[in-house]
């Protein structure tokens, strides 16, 4: 029991700005409008540009993904025979490999296919729109992680953009405060008869 009234007792403790009090100044209401803000822009505006985030971000992997498309092309020359690409990993080697465009142009290009795939082999290539080779596009789980890890790193900034601005304005509250306390032990200071030098 002792420990939940010492809850509320804290929370109505963080809430003095709010209240009506002669010791409240200008700056304790201001500071605390300022955090209120602060909270409800850094959790909204956070949130809003995590979801903008991901959503830019699947569109662009869903952009991307329609503009591939997967062709059936036949290797030229043994894959064995051949000195590896760059692309190369694991059982793959580079080949010659021949498509056939949307339009019916017959295109060559190097890929990586299965090693000791013979020549006469079909193997299945992404081109683009344009008919060019490109890799083959992220597939959907790895587009969904990609698209939250943007929201994420988002709302993140955002929030912590919220944070900062908020920190800097109270360090500035703070700072007149400061100085409006000094000038006002001086002036108490000056009344009794002290000096102000």
């Amino acid at each position: 029991m002792a420990m939940a009234s010492g809850r509320c007792g804290g929370f109505r403790a963080r809430l003095w700005r709010w209240r009506r009090s002669p010791l409240r100044r200008a700056s304790d209401l201001i500071e605390a409008w300022l955090l209120l803000v602060a909270w409800i822009v850094g959790v909204l505006g956070g949130a809003t540009a995590g979801v903008m985030a991901a959503v830019v971000a699947e569109r662009g992997f869903e952009e991307d993904r329609s503009g591939r498309h997967q062709v059936v092309a036949v290797l030229l020359e043994r894959a064995e025979d051949t000195a590896p690409t760059h692309a190369d990993v694991g059982n793959h080697a580079g080949a010659t490999v021949r498509w056939t465009t949307a339009d019916g142009r017959m295109r060559t290009g190097r890929v990586a296919v299965p090693a000791h795939s013979r020549a006469g082999t079909r193997v299945p290539v992404w081109t683009s729109s344009g008919g060019d080779l490109v890799t083959p596009p992220s597939d959907r789980s790895d587009a969904t992680l990609r698209s939250s890890l943007a929201g994420t790193a988002a709302a993140t900034a955002a929030g912590c953009a919220v944070w900062g601005s908020a920190r800097a304005a109270r360090a500035l509250l703070d700072r007149r405060r400061m100085r409006q306390w000094a000038l006002e032990w001086e002036h108490a200071d000056t009344r009794r008869g002290g000096a102000t030098a």
